[in-house]
């Protein structure tokens, strides 16, 4: 299973065709009847902006019942970035959860336990846009996450610059209450007390300079 990712440093919009694509493939928590849905992430950053996140799942059928900010969206057909910046400063990471409607919910802290509302810290908010696809393989539904340097900041009371940098977190795919039930994960979650919340399993998360792209 991969034990890392990597991602490009960008002066402009990003380039998603040549951003490394990683592919959602460790489920976890499976019944009788698994449910897999194709579902993929990409990560980079921007000079000026802050890093980009771009996340699709050919999921079918798709449920958006959530329709304001900090709902359950996890019970939705949901997409999901965990993120810390500085893992060798401290455990806190941040919680990017999106339905196919960009409603999104957003927390901060160093485990499943005592979160706190990003909105309850700070004005300053990500920016998701929903999107889809149609392909040869099928219809898939996503979103573009965009977490501005700005609030990396107020969260963390540190400065980000984007340059070559090491980070921890996870992409996932899940929905508690779809018809198909699916916890999926590109690094190896582990624990079911803990769920998608255990970031001693988080993997390496890197922007470079010079990115491997495929």
């Amino acid at each position: 299973m991969a034990q890392s990712y990597v991602g490009p440093i960008f002066d402009g919009p990003p380039d998603w065709a040549r951003v490394p694509i990683a592919r959602l493939e460790s489920f976890h928590w499976e019944g009788e009847a698994p449910y897999r849905p194709a579902s993929f992430a990409q990560l980079c950053a921007v000079r000026g902006k802050g890093v980009f996140v771009r996340m699709w799942s050919f999921e079918e059928p798709v449920r958006a019942v959530a329709c304001e900010r900090d709902d359950p969206v996890y019970k939705d057909s949901c997409l999901e970035c965990f993120l810390n910046p500085f893992p060798a400063l401290q455990n806190a990471y941040l919680n990017f959860e999106m339905n196919p409607k960009g409603v999104f919910l957003t927390e901060f802290g160093p485990g499943r336990e005592g979160r706190v509302r990003l909105s309850q810290m700070t004005d300053l908010a990500p920016v998701v846009t929903p999107f889809s696809l149609s392909t040869p393989q099928g219809d898939a539904w996503g979103v573009l996450l965009l977490i501005p340097v700005e609030l990396i900041e107020a969260v963390y009371g540190r400065p980000f610059p984007i340059v070559s940098c090491t980070m921890a977190g996870n992409f996932y795919k899940c929905g508690d209450e779809t018809k198909h039930p699916h916890f999926g994960a590109y690094f190896p979650v582990g624990s079911a007390a803990l769920g998608f919340h255990n970031p001693q399993r988080f993997g390496t998360i890197a922007f470079t300079e010079e990115a491997t792209y495929i």
